[in-house]
């Protein structure tokens, strides 16, 4: 706060006594000196000029003291509380400098820079709702003060009143069209009200008065690249660079954008030239150890991880990227160390402690390749050679391990429910009834094949369920058994297999369960042709593990696609002819239906069923080499992302 000077002591003997108050030792003595002959008022004259004069020596306890004993001495004197508001605010202590500005407002309630002082000086001392009220106070008082609606705008966004912040700053903008300032504070009002569009144009809009300001090219640029607008963040960033290539955050934003771009090569010169600005910054280091791990080079990733995380010890997660790097790169010794560190700064997180399992039993498989042998005094000894295992040997551990996955799986989908496996026999069922009696009606007691409804979707339903079943729960096999995938016998292929496996076995099970029902109660028969059924049934479910596997990669990197698969397999269900059969379609309909695999594989199994049905669209030969097709194009998938879905994440 600017003020008048103290006003000049009257003798020069005054002025003696305050030069000997200043070299004394201590308050005490400095009070000493100011007794005497003097009134009150002159006494707190002298405070106040010690006070000064002790504060532009660096001395502002001592400063703080003689102005509080001016305030003792004369508490309603204007001239006084001016000065101790000042100094106190000068010296940090603002809670007692708010005090004295509202005693001064009690006597000029209209003196705006006395409220935005006081309100100043209230955010200080911790007091926000104080600090609010005085800046609104000052705010209504000039309502032409930028300053004013800045300082206001700033405490109601502080406080996350977000709509009354947007409006002071809209507010001060109208004052000073010209300063894009309050665009720049209005353009992150807008991002906090979830406005983005907005946001970045006022952001631009700051950019358009100041392009040479760094705050509003950073600001613009940011906003751009959190919309995926990259082209134009990357040109706003190259003029902010050539007129000052010495601003690091401008590198940083460059990089990023120049990542999300998929140029890779060009975000690492960008942030190279950040660290060469200040090399000291843990997030360079880490944003920079991230873009090495995505082009593969994972000794260097580690290596930018680590001098990330010694610059900034307390953050743990560029010790988690150094781990993921190590592991990458198959250094598990490494990462085993450093996933002990994390370990040991936060004992209580689970997912450090999946990470170091993962970590310490891929090492542990690469053992038998370095470890030694030692004798009883420690000596080397020659390790007798391993013997080579034999092909049958790893099949038959592999089957082991499959079907102890499917004895896990079926007692987690099962064991906890009441009815048990009678939920997977009950679904069909229900599916069955509730078709047979909507479409007896709708076709007047009469099924396109046979005579009983019952049947008739029976044939449709079990082969789709196949696909669908063992296609759906595959899809979850690698994220709902991450925890298993850290024992070295248990291989992504494994888990997801077994998943395929219990599925198509669950419904070769309830097939034959119903099947049996239908002969019992005299509405059923048996299929003319048993070994057709049993190609179509494999066949189908040679495509579902196609899918599945496809599904499996995909969903263990984008967690949405169990979404869109589930919408394919709705879709699906209304174009495989489950309770209809293609003839009664217009020919170029049932020439669209005839690409979709899963409607052939109806078709086929229908046609086993019943003798009279010999549709001349059924190809088996398109459903087997799209089942081919489908199953190496998601083992090929599988194997091509197999390091990403054994990270742990």
């Amino acid at each position: 706060m600017l003020r008048d000077p103290v006003e000049p002591l009257d003798d020069e003997e005054s002025v003696d006594i305050c030069r000997r108050a200043i070299e004394a030792g201590d308050a005490d003595a400095r009070g000493r000196l100011l007794e005497g002959r003097f009134s009150e008022a002159v006494r707190a004259r002298h405070y106040r000029r010690l006070s000064e004069a002790l504060f532009y020596r660096n001395e502002g306890a001592a400063a703080v003291e003689c102005a509080r004993a001016a305030l003792e001495l004369q508490p309603d004197d204007e001239a006084t509380c001016d000065f101790c508001a000042w100094l106190l605010s000068n010296c940090e202590r603002h809670g007692e400098a708010a005090a004295v500005y509202e005693r001064l407002l009690e006597r000029r309630p209209l003196w705006a820079a006395g409220h935005r002082h006081a309100s100043g000086s209230f955010a200080a001392a911790g007091q926000p709702d104080r600090a609010l009220f005085h800046a609104e106070r000052a705010c209504a008082i000039e309502p032409g003060s930028l300053e004013f609606a800045l300082h206001a705008g700033s405490l109601l966004e502080a406080a996350r009143r977000h709509p009354d912040a947007a409006c002071c700053f809209a507010r001060a903008a109208l004052i000073d069209p010209t300063d894009p300032d309050p665009l720049r504070r209005l353009s992150a009002t807008a991002t906090a009200l979830d406005q983005p569009e907005k946001a970045i144009e006022l952001a631009l809009r700051a950019l358009a008065l100041a392009p040479r300001g760094r705050e509003n090219a950073r600001l613009a640029a940011e906003l751009l690249l959190r919309a995926r607008r990259c082209d134009e963040a990357v040109a706003i960033l190259g003029r902010a660079l050539e007129t000052d290539p010495a601003d690091p955050v401008a590198w940083r934003l460059l990089s990023a954008a120049e990542m999300l771009r998929g140029r890779l090569a060009a975000a690492i010169e960008a942030i190279d030239q950040a660290l060469a600005l200040t090399p000291d910054v843990a997030d360079y280091q880490q944003h920079r150890g991230s873009l090495l791990h995505q082009l593969g080079d994972f000794a260097a990733a580690a290596a930018a991880f680590g001098r990330a995380s010694g610059l900034d010890p307390a953050n743990p997660d560029a010790r988690r990227s150094q781990l993921s790097a190590y592991f990458a790169a198959g250094r598990f010794r490494e990462a085993v160390a450093v996933g002990g560190e994390l370990i040991r700064t936060a004992p209580g997180n689970e997912e450090y402690a999946r990470a170091l399992s993962h970590a310490l039993n891929r090492w542990c498989d690469a053992w038998p390749s370095d470890w030694l042998a030692l004798g009883p005094g420690g000596e080397v000894r020659e390790r007798a050679p391993q013997p080579a295992r034999r092909l049958l040997d790893a099949a038959l551990s592999q089957c082991r391990v499959i079907y102890a996955l499917i004895i896990r799986e079926t007692r987690t989908r099962f064991g906890d429910s009441i009815l048990g496996y009678g939920w997977a026999l009950l679904e069909p069922i229900l599916h069955l009834a509730m078709l047979s009696v909507a479409f007896s009606v709708l076709m007047r007691g009469r099924p396109p094949l046979g005579t009983q409804f019952f049947l008739f979707y029976y044939t449709g339903l079990i082969p789709y369920h196949v696909f669908v079943h063992a296609s759906g729960s595959m899809t979850y096999a690698v994220t709902g058994n991450a925890p298993l995938l850290q024992l070295p016998p248990v291989k992504t292929t494994d888990v997801i297999v077994a998943r395929g496996l219990l599925e198509l076995v669950t419904d070769l099970l309830v097939a034959t369960i119903i099947l049996c029902g239908l002969l019992a109660v005299g509405i059923g028969h048996l299929p003319h042709d048993p070994l057709g059924i049993a190609e179509s049934v494999a066949v189908v479910w040679l495509l579902a593990c196609g899918c599945g596997f496809i599904n499996a990669a995909l969903n263990g990197l984008w967690k949405s696609w169990d979404k869109i698969w589930n919408q394919v397999t709705r879709i699906l269900y209304f174009c495989s002819g489950i309770f209809y059969v293609p003839a009664m379609m217009p020919d170029w309909i049932r020439d669209l239906l005839s690409w979709n695999p899963v409607l052939h594989g109806v078709d086929w199994f229908r046609s086993s069923f019943f003798a009279e049905y010999e549709p001349f669209w059924l190809d088996r030969a398109y459903l087997t080499i799209a089942a081919s097709l489908a199953l190496l194009a998601g083992l090929a998938l599988e194997r091509l992302m197999r390091r990403q879905l054994y990270e742990p994440q």
